[in-house]
């Protein structure tokens, strides 16, 4: 699989963007692969170039307005906020129109015709923050919402409006237009707010970073909520991340137990408490970038006991704080 990732860089003020590597979009129109009708592509004029040495993007009509550049094209199609360009010094959540930067978009990068670059949209970071964004599952779950029989009457025509012009192939403005009154019934309904941003069910193998826990252990993404799309919303919880975090502790340390108070419920219960333990996730689900990917240093192991007190008064309380009460 060939991956190609457009960075946004410091440029004038306002930032631009380029691609790495940068050899596979050079000279070759992006064409996107929209996801969210099967087959539909949309060809934007967006080349990559070679500009004062560096693998960049170049629109071939860069003063219409009527059409979108790529990464406001991307988060149209999410569903997502219109990006800006500058960059302010900090991520602001919830997203909302021009307050944050695209910092980074992975593509799937396949040959199309006329030496066309077909991408496929993967996963996309944000300025300022560490999560990241799986596109991939996110358009799908696009797609999914605006042909469910959930949908309200009043907003079947802008879902057909806007599916049509996914259809087109044309990264129109209009599509922008369409996008922010479809999110503006997505942000009111808790329901479709919560199948669309619900975490992603990719899992990644990655080496530990080190920064976000104190134990030596391999980081594996994986969804934590499972969010099926029907008549109604059906919400499963989902065992995987549990497991993967449960298995690598027990892989690294012999047993389970707290880490906060090291209360091993074997010791106490015998068989009936062999490999029980609950997780906590550090940053709450809610604080995190929409279908966000979740790493296993993103969680905790706690006793029954640790973890209601975390969660007794708001704010939660966080590791050091709670390690720093209990001792």
């Amino acid at each position: 699989m060939q991956v190609v990732d457009i960075r946004w860089r410091p440029s004038g003020g306002r930032g631009e963007y380029e691609h790495v590597p940068s050899g596979l979009l050079l000279e070759r129109n992006v064409v996107v692969n929209a996801l969210v009708l099967n087959g539909a592509l949309i060809r934007t004029d967006v080349w990559g170039r070679i500009r004062d040495g560096k693998p960049r993007l170049r629109r071939e009509n860069r003063n219409d307005r009527a059409i979108l550049n790529l990464p406001n094209l991307i988060a149209a199609l999410a569903l997502l906020p219109d990006p800006k360009r500058e960059d302010g010094g900090a991520a602001i959540f919830p997203l909302a129109d021009k307050n944050y930067v695209i910092s980074s978009i992975s593509f799937e990068v396949q040959d199309g015709e006329n030496g066309e670059a077909i991408c496929t949209p993967l996963r996309m970071k944000i300025l300022h923050d560490s999560g990241e964004i799986d596109l991939f599952a996110r358009l799908q779950r696009v797609g999914d919402l605006l042909s469910s029989d959930f949908l309200p009457e009043a907003m079947r025509n802008d879902a057909t409006d806007f599916l049509s012009l996914v259809e087109k192939g044309l990264a129109s403005v209009e599509l922008r237009r369409v996008a922010d009154r479809l999110m503006g019934w997505v942000v009111g309904d808790s329901k479709a707010a919560a199948f669309l941003d619900a975490p992603s069910e990719i899992v990644l193998d990655v080496a530990a970073s080190g920064e976000s826990s104190n134990l030596k252990i391999d980081e594996m993404g994986a969804d934590e909520t499972r969010r099926r799309l029907r008549t109604h919303f059906k919400i499963d919880r989902s065992r995987k991340i549990r497991k993967a975090k449960v298995a690598n502790f027990l892989g690294l340390h012999g047993a389970v137990y707290c880490e906060n108070c090291s209360f091993d419920f074997s010791r106490k219960y015998g068989a009936r408490g062999a490999g029980f333990i609950e997780v906590h996730h550090v940053v709450p689900l809610a604080a995190l970038l929409p279908s966000t990917v979740t790493y296993l240093s993103d969680l905790l192991l706690l006793c029954a006991n640790c973890h209601r007190m975390v969660h007794r008064k708001r704010p939660d309380l966080t590791p050091h704080e709670l390690k720093s009460i209990t001792q």
